[in-house]
């Protein structure tokens, strides 16, 4: 049964002491699987505090989250792992909208109160000398709830692998650094290219806070 195969091994372990959730997923790799993961979590209210990917050669992933609950900000609650598990389960067999479910969850929980007129501007970089095999686009921007998702899913529009996902929150600002490949596995050398993605990612950012702002 092809639904039963595509049913991912989810395993969930809190840490009270660092204050956070470790959810462990395994499953088989698949375009825009990344986005649909992050989008899981914060549509079940869970903020993601890091990300690490890990794609064995046969194309089984193993990804693995810290998390808090958006709510309280410390451990996920069962109903939260639970609406995670059905969300990510139902994304990889057909087609969640995530959009509306993440603007739900914007209402209710603002990470960030910026004040008026700080806004932090966002820059997006192209590291082609860190890793041997993969670019690295950088994009540090103000964080909102749903960021990750919208960048994700973005890239994977793009037609691009995402191998690892750093993340790092500090004071309202994301720092998020993607490591990707062309779909044929080659970085991305060539400057249009490069524009091309900066400003589709701008574009999705915008679109993206204009939703926010005007549900």
């Amino acid at each position: 049964d092809p639904e039963v195969s595509l049913a991912p091994a989810i395993e969930w372990r809190d840490e009270p002491d660092r204050g956070c959730s470790r959810v462990t997923v395994c499953t088989w790799d698949r375009a825009g699987l990344f986005s649909k993961l992050a989008g899981s979590f914060t549509s079940a209210g869970l903020n993601i505090l890091t990300a690490q990917i890990f794609t064995r050669t046969d194309r089984v992933v193993l990804d693995t989250f810290d998390v808090t609950s958006a709510r309280t900000g410390v451990l996920a609650t069962k109903e939260e792992k639970e609406r995670f598990d059905q969300l990510l389960s139902k994304s990889l067999v057909g087609q969640v909208d995530f959009d509306p479910l993440i603007a739900k969850q914007k209402v209710a929980n603002p990470l960030y109160q910026s004040l008026e007129g700080e806004r932090i501007a966002t820059e997006i970089a192209f590291d082609n000398v860190t890793s041997e095999r993969c670019t690295v686009i950088d994009v540090q921007t103000e964080d909102r709830v749903g960021l990750l998702h919208t960048l994700s899913q973005t890239l994977s529009e793009l037609g691009l692998d995402i191998s690892v996902a750093k993340i790092s929150t500090e004071k309202g600002a994301a720092t998020d650094s993607f490591y990707v490949s062309e779909q044929s596995g080659e970085k991305i050398l060539l400057p249009h290219r490069q524009h091309t993605i900066e400003a589709r990612l701008r574009t999705a950012l915008l679109n993206f806070d204009h939703r926010a702002k005007h549900p």
